[in-house]
């Protein structure tokens, strides 16, 4: 009995029952270690089982149409809000080429007779970057005023003339205060005392002294001033600032709502008219397997369209680029995989009910971890406007080797003929003013 189909124009890969029931992972040990069987969808992005093979021949150019439907969707903006927070309007080139986006990989289409099942990994960089903004100019300033008013409060309670005044307050006796002041009195004093700061004090000595010259600059006004009172002037003074206080707070509600946007993106109601128009496309029910990612070089699609992103708006920063790239990404090391391989001798097939699903089940996936990238920039990226010549940049950090068939002596598969089943591989090209160039990605885990 044939379990599963991979077709690919002439090219036909079976998967027998006894092919797929040897992944179950046994760890007795290193020779008894049972292979790794990737995924369809890995290897030619799109898995289908057709009688009729004339079908294959629409599927990659619906798959592009596709993706194109999928990532409009996506970069969706509303330009109604995105205007009121900007003096100047965005061009469309620049916003095509903003880094301030959710960056959406190359979909996997899994086909079936009634529905395709579409996978879409997702990097949502707006969304954080509206978070950034939010606490970085509106929040930590609000929380910092806070801090401020009870830290001085506190200082001032320190002071010595603070305690004498009210010593001598309390050492007053009641006769004499009802003969000069009531006792409501005495006590509301003690109060505003302990609620002013020190710096509202000094600020207030510095009027009290200069109120002369505040009085003299305030007649030697220009002639249009002359008129005006001091109570006006003091009133358009506050109308300015809470002029600028409330643009302050139009503005966090904006991003309030950019963010309730960007959420929305992901959410059924919005969804639904994306899966009706990509119904209308393949003659199918549609289903959305969305995987968020929380690091954008976990797959080499958004590593790569990131970075072209990036060069294309400034080919001259392109070495400062590829080098923050490189410090960005974070790989584990392959003396971890050995050890654990090592060291873990009991079976998975006998689990008890201490066990829990992290330690057998999580722990034993493949391709958990990044070990290594490789990046290769090649076309016209000189820092001149005049295309002499082409350039070819290259970064790399930890290696692609699959650590079962290099160090463990265990046999991998190959995807496509050639391409490793623990790397990923993906090639763009993007223009500039001086020609064209393109990037190849890598990605390795294990």
């Amino acid at each position: 009995m044939l379990n599963l189909f991979k077709l690919n124009s002439n090219r036909l890969v079976l998967a027998t029952k006894k092919g797929l029931s040897s992944t179950k992972p046994i760890i007795n040990d290193e020779k008894k270690t049972s292979k790794h069987f990737p995924t369809s969808v890995r290897e030619w992005n799109n898995s289908i089982y057709v009688f009729n093979k004339n079908a294959l021949n629409l599927i990659p150019s619906t798959t592009v149409s596709a993706m194109k439907i999928i990532k409009s969707y996506f970069s969706l903006f509303n330009n109604n809000i995105e205007g009121k927070m900007r003096k100047k309007r965005l061009l469309l080139r620049f916003r095509r080429l903003s880094s301030n986006k959710i960056y959406v990989s190359n979909g996997e289409f899994k086909h079936t007779n009634n529905k395709v099942v579409i996978t879409l990994y997702f990097f949502n960089r707006q969304k954080d970057n509206y978070l950034l903004t939010i606490k970085k100019w509106y929040l930590k300033t609000f929380f910092r005023a806070r801090k401020k008013n009870q830290k001085n409060t506190k200082s001032f309670k320190k002071l010595r003339f603070h305690k004498n005044l009210i010593k001598k307050l309390n050492s007053i006796s009641k006769k004499n205060t009802k003969s000069f002041l009531n006792l409501k009195f005495h006590k509301n004093l003690i109060k505003k005392l302990n609620s002013i700061s020190k710096k509202s004090i000094k600020a207030l000595k510095k009027a009290n002294n200069d109120k002369y010259l505040i009085v003299k600059a305030l007649n030697t006004i220009d002639s249009n001033w002359n008129n005006i009172s001091l109570s006006d002037y003091v009133s358009k003074f506050y109308k300015k600032v809470l002029k600028k206080s409330l643009r302050k707070l139009q503005l966090y509600f904006y991003y309030k709502q950019l963010m309730y946007i960007n959420k929305s993106k992901f959410n059924y109601t919005y969804l639904q008219y994306l899966k009706n128009h990509l119904e209308s496309v393949y003659n199918k029910n549609v289903e959305f397997n969305l995987v968020n990612l929380k690091r954008f070089y976990l797959n080499s699609d958004i590593l790569s369209e990131a970075i072209t992103l990036k060069i294309t708006r400034n080919r001259r920063k392109m070495l400062k680029y590829l080098n923050n790239l490189k410090n960005k990404v974070k790989i584990q090391d392959k003396k971890i995989f050995l050890g654990e391989m090592r060291s873990t001798k009991k079976n998975v097939n006998l689990i008890d009910k201490k066990n829990t699903l992290e330690k057998f089940v999580l722990n034993n996936l493949k391709y958990r971890h990044v070990t290594g990238f490789r990046l290769e920039a090649k076309g016209r990226l000189t820092r001149r406007y005049t295309a002499s010549r082409s350039l070819s940049k290259l970064k790399y950090k930890g290696n692609l080797l699959n650590i079962d068939s290099s160090y463990r002596g265990l046999s991998s598969v190959l995807l496509k003929g050639n391409l490793k089943s623990n790397v990923q591989y993906t090639k763009l090209n993007s223009k500039t003013r001086i020609g064209s160039f393109g990037i190849k990605g890598w990605v390795s885990g294990n």
